[in-house]
């Protein structure tokens, strides 16, 4: 990578500038936000919780796209800017891959339905100790504020609020946070520790603490820690994304087309009970996808140790 500027060239000073671009973009866009969305939607702070009220639910609609642009899509493109003279080397989004890489996530992302399911199932079965009871009860309250949220952010009323929702929902998300955590942060944990497992590890948990729902974060630390694998094995952040991509946009297409199949911001694809040799062999053949997705990888391209 070539610095534009060299106090930019430390990690520790990487992560401060990228974490003050997210909070200064995060500022404007969320101010900008609130503004047009007190304006278009008559809409003040006190009455966002009304998610029986349509108007409402536009509102938060809006604003959540605002916000995540500020937040996942304009800081790593200005980091990408300020760093060196090649922002797209930088964010690893010039190398496209192969094509047999891409089949191999859109297997993985499939196949690996009933291993996430048994992990959402388990991640929902823990509890914390007595002495922290307190703690417990805000997150089970805000974990139904998020159930709420998600449920009438997910009901429709035509195609067109359809691609609107898959916008907000599946392709920003997949875009920002991929760029964010493993486009910029997971490259500077690497660089900062040396160590690629642990970067990704640490990203993988940031990735899943950020979106505040405390009994999805094991599933979702997991599914972090796969995109993190799979853009240090192959170099290229579009394959991520293409992962991020299906696991949320299939939430919104089934969500659109089958409605009665959403339950507890889940999808019951497997029925109410899990089912331990679907589980165990949904695991086994993810395992052997990702081995053949590092065999395959190692042999084109050049896997990125120190970026």
């Amino acid at each position: 990578m070539e610095e534009k500027n060299p106090v930019f060239q430390k990690p520790s000073m990487q992560l401060l500038l990228i974490a003050g671009l997210c909070l200064l973009s995060s500022i404007v866009f969320s101010t900008i936000a609130g503004i047009l969305t007190a304006l278009f939607f008559n809409l003040n702070l006190s009455g966002f919780t009304d998610y029986n009220d349509p108007n409402v639910i536009s509102g938060l609609k809006f604003f959540q796209l605002m916000s995540a642009i500020g937040l996942f899509i304009i800081p790593p493109i200005i980091y990408g800017f300020l760093i060196t003279k090649k922002p797209l080397v930088a964010l690893s989004i010039h190398n496209f891959s192969t094509p047999i890489n891409w089949l191999i996530i859109l297997l993985i992302m499939i196949v690996s339905m009933p291993i996430m399911s048994w992990l959402v199932e388990f991640n929902s079965t823990l509890s914390l100790p007595e002495f922290l009871s307190p703690l417990e009860l805000w997150m089970k309250q805000s974990e139904s504020q998020a159930e709420k949220l998600t449920h009438a952010f997910l009901s429709f009323y035509g195609w067109s609020e359809f691609l609107y929702v898959f916008l907000i929902v599946a392709i920003i998300p997949a875009f920002g946070e991929e760029f964010l955590f493993r486009g910029v942060l997971q490259p500077i944990f690497t660089r900062w520790t040396k160590n690629y497992h642990l970067a990704i590890w640490i990203t993988a948990i940031l990735f899943s603490a950020l979106h505040m729902q405390f009994y999805g974060f094991i599933p979702r630390m997991v599914l972090g820690a796969l995109f993190g694998y799979v853009f240090y094995w192959s170099g290229s952040l579009w394959l991520p994304i293409f992962g991020h991509l299906i696991n949320n946009g299939s939430v919104v297409t089934i969500s659109f087309l089958f409605p009665e199949m959403i339950e507890n911001s889940e999808i019951k694809l497997f029925g109410e009970k899990i089912n331990i040799i679907a589980t165990v062999t949904s695991a086994i053949v993810v395992f052997v996808l990702l081995f053949l997705f590092y065999s395959h990888s190692k042999k084109i391209e050049k896997i990125p140790r120190n970026s």
